[in-house]
């Protein structure tokens, strides 16, 4: 194996060693095997490969095992009983192994004639639950999916929860069940109802334990252990709405009692009083948050403090007025997503203070950009939100729309050698997109919108989508280029009658015309500094406006309207793109070549 650093890693087979030779060096050290203290022993060392923080993973042939080495040193990963057998979790002398994208070992099994891809169970993480990373223009889209109804999740669903792996739980509270969706599944694959009576709230680790309310008439919460390697080293909250209380109780003893860590038990709105707290939710730091229904507020409690601060609500300056909130989490960077359960809407936070994200306008209701006391949300990996809709005894899923925090467009790293395959696939063909398409923008979650020139529409793909939906909401004439920027604006050429560029706010028809032009945008561009380029091939010109600015007059940037091949003039210009230190390319179509300003 050679890394970055044109190290080489040989497993030395015969000596029960691996030798590093530093790039242009002919003596070797050991570095793990025979001769390397506090390493491991290695029995005919025959495969190596490294991880991304330069960890060695070692295929152990006489040993059948694969090894590896970490922070605190090697380990056993597979074979560690070093008995050779046919079964899933023993190998025969293996000779090699790899990596795939995900983590998971692909090991070539030798004298048993296979190969064997070990699966990755567990990465290790900060969170427990999904906190993605999120930007602070993400949008969600304005309406939701129904991910499973009343016939499925009965009524009332009370909690929804979602584990690192995107597995999905709700606790059906009217069958007494916890129902269990694997990620993908539109079905749940598994129902656990033994015991149970009414649940509430369910809560699953990252080692797969299911901890399942069994409070309604069994006073207790019920544990389904998922294998025998289970981490008991974490602490269990519970917030008893009745009691005014939050409770917690260490996982690694047998005692089934517990402490109290907010709350009186008598109901109150003093800083250590609450008043049928229901969602609650602690981050990295031990904080626990807790979501103070009867109070209209979220409070805050620090480790070991029972005095809690509050947050967001009643006595909370700058910070919207909430309506017995239900729900509480928080993303990677510490912002809190609050389900505001009477108002019938989910508030986030962001560095620009709290928006609402969903079900705006706080009127209940069935359709699916409207919720009817939201009881839970919960984030998957990929920054979807799910909520249990109550009182439409249905969870719905909010998808994500924009998450990008700097571009709105996709700048993939590619390698020197990728290649692309010499056949395309047909994405679209004109009975969708008519004749002579002109303007194409992929977002960057994937969403394709294009230009149909003969039905005067934009055409939109949303991810893993085969079918395009209009945006009816787009009134333009014989329009040319369109671009997203990071908020989910459209913006439009309209200058081949209207003499404009337009902007479309994020899933309305509202709009404003945000540059005046002389001729069609045959290219359309926002750069970092959110000045908007446009190519105007009529007039052999780019020019260029801050947006929000207070004019709708733009600059020239390049090109003196007539068409020429000097440094300074264009012929047709068409394609345009600003790269993040604002040099400016163009397809000077005219002239054939491509310029940079």
């Amino acid at each position: 194996f050679v890394d970055t650093n044109l190290n080489l890693y040989v497993t030395d087979c015969f000596n029960n060693r691996v030798q590093l030779f530093q790039s242009q060096q002919l003596n070797g050290i050991t570095v793990a095997g025979t001769g390397a203290s506090g390493t491991i022993s290695l029995s005919c060392p025959s495969g190596i490969v490294l991880d991304a923080e330069g960890y060695l993973f070692v295929t152990d042939c006489g040993n059948h095992r694969v090894v590896g080495s970490g922070p605190n040193g090697y380990r056993c990963l597979v074979g560690c009983s070093s008995v050779i057998g046919l079964a899933s979790n023993q190998l025969y002398y293996p000779t090699t192994m790899y990596f795939d994208n995900h983590g998971n070992m692909i090991v070539a099994d030798d004298w048993n004639h296979r190969i064997q891809k070990f699966l990755i169970t567990n990465i290790s993480s900060d969170f427990v639950t999904n906190q993605p990373n999120l930007c602070p223009s993400t949008t969600w889209y304005t309406d939701a999916i129904t991910f499973a109804n009343s016939s499925t999740v009965g009524t009332s669903p009370f909690t929804v929860f979602v584990t690192t792996n995107n597995t999905i739980y709700v606790a059906n509270k009217q069958n007494s069940q916890v129902l269990i969706w694997s990620e993908g599944s539109i079905n749940p694959n598994r129902v656990i109802s033994t015991g149970l009576n009414t649940t509430y709230s369910v809560f699953v680790t990252p080692n797969g334990d299911i901890y399942v309310d069994n409070g309604y008439s069994n006073h207790r919460v019920d544990k389904w252990t998922f294998n025998s390697n289970t981490n008991s080293s974490n602490t269990l909250y519970c917030s008893l709405n009745l009691n005014h209380q939050v409770v917690k109780k260490w996982l690694n003893d047998n005692v089934t009692t517990s402490t109290i860590v907010a709350g009186t038990g008598v109901a109150g709105s003093s800083a250590n009083m609450l008043t049928y707290p229901t969602g609650i939710f602690v981050d990295i730091k031990f904080n626990l948050y807790v979501a103070d229904c009867s109070n209209n507020r979220i409070q805050m409690f620090a480790l070991g403090q029972t005095n809690g601060t509050t947050l967001v609500g009643n006595n909370a300056p700058g910070t919207p007025t909430l309506n017995c909130p239900y729900g509480v989490i928080l993303d990677a960077n510490g912002y809190l997503f609050i389900v505001d359960d009477h108002n019938h809407r989910i508030l986030g936070l962001g560095p620009y203070g709290y928006r609402c994200l969903f079900g705006c306008t706080s009127v209940p209701g069935s359709a699916l950009n409207q919720l009817n006391y939201p009881t839970a949300i919960s984030f998957d990996s990929y920054g979807n939100l799910y909520v249990s809709d109550s009182s439409n005894s249905r969870i719905v899923k909010l998808l994500l729309a924009s998450n990008s925090c700097n571009l709105s467009y996709n700048q993939p790293t590619i390698c020197s050698n990728a290649i692309w395959s010499p056949n395309g696939v047909t994405f679209a063909s004109s009975g969708t997109i008519g004749t002579i398409p002109n303007g194409i923008f992929i977002d960057g979650i994937n969403n394709v919108y294009v230009i149909n020139q003969v039905n005067n529409t934009i055409l939109k793909w949303s991810q893993w989508n085969s079918s395009a939906s209009i945006l009816t909401y787009i009134n333009v004439s014989n329009p040319h280029s369109v671009f997203v920027s990071i908020t989910g604006d459209i913006y439009v050429d309209n200058g081949y009658l209207y003499g404009r560029i337009d902007k479309y706010f994020f899933n309305t028809s509202n709009f404003i015309t945000v540059m005046n032009v002389n001729g069609s945008c045959i290219g359309l561009f926002i750069d970092i500094n959110n000045n908007l380029y446009c190519s105007i091939q009529n007039q052999h010109q780019v020019t260029k406006l801050l947006l929000n600015n207070g004019t709708t007059i733009p600059s020239i940037v390049v090109g003196n309207g007539s068409a020429g091949s000097t440094s300074n003039m264009l012929n047709s210009p068409q394609g345009i793109y600003v790269d993040t230190n604002l040099n400016l390319y163009i397809s000077d179509a005219g002239n054939n070549r491509i310029q940079m300003v």
